[in-house]
């Protein structure tokens, strides 16, 4: 024998010590529990000729129910079903990883984002957390902020990145087994089978980008999981989950400025708002004269505000500057707030649309607490909305939660005394105001029937 011969014949003699074969690890749970191959077949309803082949592995891939029938006879719990659960599913096939694309990467800088990518970074990395929907409303940016975090995975190599998007398998993209039945998962296919032996047991990281997973994927994500513990997976979702588990990281619209800004004269840099930053990125020419010009910069803070920090909005309002002064823009927000957030030539409103739904879905009583909640002037702390509403309890604050979670409050940075300010979105006033008040028992009549 040659030394290369020698050499892989210790590689396969290492490997098979870290990498115990399936036959051989049912073979020690049979021979543990003191029982031979045809009574493991009367315990288990599995045949003895099949118990047979996958002992001596010429079985290499069983079904999952045979192996669930196998365990059960086998009275397998815990680590030690897990551990035939591992050898079964079999090293992860790292040839499959390599012929993944990558994170596409970004084409700008991300702003005013970077707790939220530390965050779910830190959720992934050192919390352990397997399932975590990042929850906003539409055009806030999650889709953008997923790619972010991607990415920064990817080039950390902590783990590897599975990255899945609709057009996946569009015209022109090869194809990917992966790929494709994560696309079948997610549209209702039950079939995980594929995937869990793909996946196995090892550190993976599952991206959906620009895929809002309903109750039904969801589902069947939690199913994969629960095959896979190694397995992770970022998403994003228009409110949390309904399921009680996984990790919900809810993503706001960017920080705008409450009141008059300036960026001139002697004003820090870091005191201009993150919405601010993201309007002046998209027209680098106007950084210049809201440098000199007080005037422009109070014009260009006063349509980030009114336009409540959405970036998807802010970015469309950045395409109207080609036309038309700061000041017009402004004004033009405070008459016509959606179609600043709609760029030129685009009459698909998506953004109305979606905050029309989510004002819609409300039940009665949430719907109630928001337009009462609209009436404040001012950002208010939750003492001030408990006055406003006239009552301090469960649930008014599940109810201002989920106004939250859905987009319709934001919030507006702190008092003086430090404490969280909200305020209901100036985009969703005149969506109110368009409605008759809805003629339901006050929250207090309501809470003390």
């Amino acid at each position: 024998m040659n030394s290369s011969q020698n050499h892989d014949e210790c590689t396969r003699a290492v490997d098979q010590q870290a990498s115990p074969s399936l036959g051989s690890v049912l073979k020690a749970a049979r021979r543990r529990i003191g029982v031979t191959q045809s009574q493991l077949a009367d315990l288990s309803s599995v045949s003895v000729r099949a118990i047979r082949d996958l002992e001596l592995d010429l079985t290499q891939n069983p079904r999952r129910e045979t192996l669930r029938l196998l365990l059960d006879g086998l009275r397998l719990t815990g680590a030690q079903r897990a551990r035939v659960e591992e050898a079964a599913a079999g090293p992860f096939p790292r040839g499959m990883l390599d012929s993944l694309a990558p994170p596409p990467a970004a084409l700008g800088p991300i702003i005013g984002r970077e707790r939220d990518i530390e965050a779910l970074t830190d959720l992934i990395e050192l919390g352990g957390h397997r399932l975590i929907r990042v929850v906003g409303m539409a055009g806030v940016g999650k889709s953008r902020l997923i790619q972010e975090v991607a990415g920064a995975m990817h080039a950390s190599a902590q783990m590897p990145v599975v990255w899945v998007e609709p057009d996946a398998g569009s015209a022109g993209k090869p194809a990917d087994p992966v790929r494709d039945r994560i696309t079948a998962l997610l549209g209702g296919d039950p079939e995980l089978d594929y995937l869990a032996t793909a996946f196995g047991t090892n550190d993976v990281l599952l991206v959906l980008h620009d895929v809002t997973v309903g109750p039904g994927p969801e589902a069947a994500l939690r199913r994969l999981l629960e095959q896979c513990r190694g397995l992770h997976v970022l998403c994003e979702a228009r409110e949390g989950s309904q399921w009680g588990a996984g990790t919900d990281h809810p993503v706001f619209p960017l920080a705008v400025s409450e009141r008059p800004v300036s960026i001139a004269g002697r004003e820090p840099a870091s005191a201009v708002s993150p919405a601010l930053q993201l309007m002046l990125s998209r027209r680098s020419s106007l950084e210049r004269e809201a440098l000199a010009d007080s005037r422009t910069a109070a014009a260009l803070a006063g349509i980030c505000h009114s336009l409540d920090g959405i970036p998807q909005a802010i970015e469309a309002a950045a395409a109207w500057l080609l036309l038309y002064e700061p000041a017009q823009l402004l004004d033009l927000a405070r008459r016509d707030p959606f179609k600043l957030a709609t760029s030129p030539g685009n009459d698909s409103g998506d953004l109305r649309a979606a905050l029309e739904r989510s004002v819609n879905a409300l039940d009665p009583r949430d719907a109630d607490i928001l337009h009462r909640l609209a009436t404040q002037p001012h950002p208010w702390t939750m003492a001030q909305a408990f006055a406003c509403l006239g009552h301090v309890g469960d649930s008014a604050l599940s109810a201002i939660h989920l106004l939250c979670t859905r987009g319709l409050v934001r919030p507006s940075g702190w008092d003086a005394g430090g404490t969280p300010r909200f305020t209901v979105l100036n985009l969703v006033r005149p969506l109110l105001a368009e409605r008759t008040a809805p003629t339901v028992p006050a929250v207090v009549a309501a809470s003390t029937a």
